[in-house]
């Protein structure tokens, strides 16, 4: 495989397409167990577009394929959608609190950006 397929590949792989059109229903379609609601995922403060990163996974996995590829050493994390689907994940751990007021908790790994989990979450 050459390196720039490679990329290719990587790039493909994250936010598992969000460069591709959706409907509004596929943007508000929120799984059971999105990657948001994960005690790994880190959201983007800067954009607050749904954008994150795992703790734990690396540029290179692919939670959307069967079997799951885990890539757990590199320097980059995965980056993923709040709403992506981490069902295949072995390593998804659901929050037990989600702050979805902003106003509530100090500790940004439980702030979740409103617009897009207020609905998820109640």
């Amino acid at each position: 495989m050459s390196r720039r397929s490679q990329w290719k590949q990587v790039a493909d792989g994250m936010l598992g397409g969000a460069g591709k059109v959706r409907t509004m229903e596929e943007r508000e379609n929120v799984p059971e167990k999105a990657c948001g609601f994960c005690k790994n995922f880190s959201e983007n403060a800067y954009a607050s577009d749904g954008r994150g990163y795992c703790k734990k996974l690396k540029v290179g996995s692919d939670i959307k394929v069967d079997p799951a590829v885990y890539v757990m050493e590199g320097e980059a994390s995965l980056t993923v959608l709040f709403n992506a689907d981490g069902s295949k994940c072995q390593y998804f751990v659901r929050m037990e609190l989600i702050d979805t007021n902003g106003n509530e908790v100090n500790d940004p790994s439980y702030r979740r950006a409103q617009r897009q989990m207020e609905k998820a979450v109640k």
